[in-house]
């Protein structure tokens, strides 16, 4: 008799070969669901490792090349899945995961993506032939460009002409200008304004055709008119309230050398060109020129371009300079009904609700009181007392500045 025939009628021993036969399929499904288990935990985490890197890296992106956000967020997903990982040929390999693809991008709708694919072995579905589950994860993230407006609020007064200190004016307003228009990674990132004053403000002519300009509180014949503004009604000069009008004058108190006010632009040349434009001549009124830089970071007329205040993705700042006291505004006010105006000023400008960082600059004269309590907090305020103190004073304010996270 063949040993199969023989195998055939044996009856003795039978049932425990039987019965591992029927519950292999059994043994499979449960094993293969254990496999399944520990490759969906698995994923999970891969998961959350790829959501984590891609929100590290939106942070990060617009001051990252391709290559460099490839390679940190590389390293970023690494350490964010396990601590240890070793090479695998062209793969990375870590707790049984078998890393075969890992790509990292930026979107024209900036979105950063990070994909993953790779293998994790299988135990018990190996007996059916299945060494692996294929696992995929993808995450993304948004990020923007914060944007940066500064208004340059630069005495412009007689004084300003004695100890070199307009000419020192001149090159460290320029160079902070060259700071920020470097940090710049796209076209509208970075914002300036110049607001040059004495008593007064002088802007283009070509305005005189604007709903905001009154030529009736001083008789002003339009077409005559030389550009020159004074101070707001009372009550409105120490703000940006658009209720009031902004009263030209019949002519500039000091002639037409006062330099012109500048809104908000990403023409640096021009910026650079409108700061070597700047003359010493006239009295200090630092309210009009509060009011004035209040008016160019402000989404309003008269000086249009500045982001709507509160904006979460725009961080504002004003520069304020002076090198004396208040000595004249159109009320004839006394030094002290100036200050107080000037505080004022100062209080508007730092209300939670602008979102404005003030800082304030005395050049060896000026009240001193009453600039540091006009600056958002002490360390931003300067008491300069050499003129050529004034360019490292600046670069402090413009790495002050450009050291806010430029990418959100």
């Amino acid at each position: 008799m063949s040993i199969l025939k023989r195998f055939a009628s044996e009856t003795r021993g039978a049932v425990a070969p039987i019965f591992a036969v029927a519950t292999l399929p059994m043994l499979l499904a449960v094993g293969s669901a254990v496999d399944y288990d520990r490759a969906t935990a698995m994923r999970a985490r891969i998961q959350a490792a790829a959501d984590a890197t891609a929100l590290a890296m939106a942070r990060q992106a617009g001051d990252l090349s391709d290559a460099d956000l490839q390679t940190k967020g590389a390293s970023y997903f690494e350490g964010a899945l396990a601590a240890a990982w070793t090479d695998a040929g062209a793969n990375r390999v870590s707790q049984g995961f078998v890393r075969t693809a890992l790509a990292i991008t930026k979107t024209a709708d900036k979105k950063v993506v990070v994909d993953v694919r790779g293998a994790y072995p299988t135990t018990f579905m190996r007996m059916a032939g299945k060494a692996q589950m294929d696992i995929a994860a993808s995450g993304q993230a948004a990020w923007g460009v914060r944007k940066i407006e500064v208004a340059l609020v630069l005495d412009n007064t007689g004084s300003m002409a004695s100890s070199n200190k307009i000419t020192e004016l001149k090159k460290a307003a320029k160079n902070l200008v060259t700071t920020l228009e470097g940090v710049a990674k796209e076209p509208d990132q970075v914002k300036i304004a110049l607001v040059p004053f004495n008593t007064q403000v002088h802007v283009d002519t070509a305005w005189k055709n604007e709903t905001w300009l009154d030529f009736s509180t001083f008789g002003v014949n339009k077409s005559a008119w030389d550009g020159c503004i004074a101070d707001r009604n009372s009550g409105y000069d120490t703000n940006d309230n658009p209720l009031a009008k902004y009263p030209a004058v019949k002519s500039c108190q000091w002639g037409t050398a006062l330099a012109l006010v500048k809104p908000l632009s990403t023409d640096f040349a021009a910026m650079r060109t409108a700061i070597d434009s700047m003359n010493a001549v006239g009295n200090t009124n630092i309210t009009i020129g509060l009011a004035w830089g209040l008016a160019a970071l402000s989404p309003g007329a008269p000086l249009t371009g500045g982001a709507a205040f509160g904006s979460a993705d725009v961080e504002k700042f004003m520069i304020l300079l002076t090198d004396g006291d208040n000595t004249q505004n159109r009320f004839g006010d006394t030094v002290y009904q100036m200050d107080q105006r000037t505080k004022t000023a100062c209080d508007e400008v730092k209300k939670s609700s602008n979102g404005i960082t003030l800082y304030t600059v005395r050049v060896i004269n000026g009240n001193a009181t009453l600039l540091k309590s006009c600056a958002s907090d002490s360390s931003k305020y300067f008491d300069v007392t050499s003129a050529s103190q004034l360019d490292g004073v600046f670069k402090k304010i413009a790495s002050d500045i450009t050291s806010i996270r430029l990418t959100m």
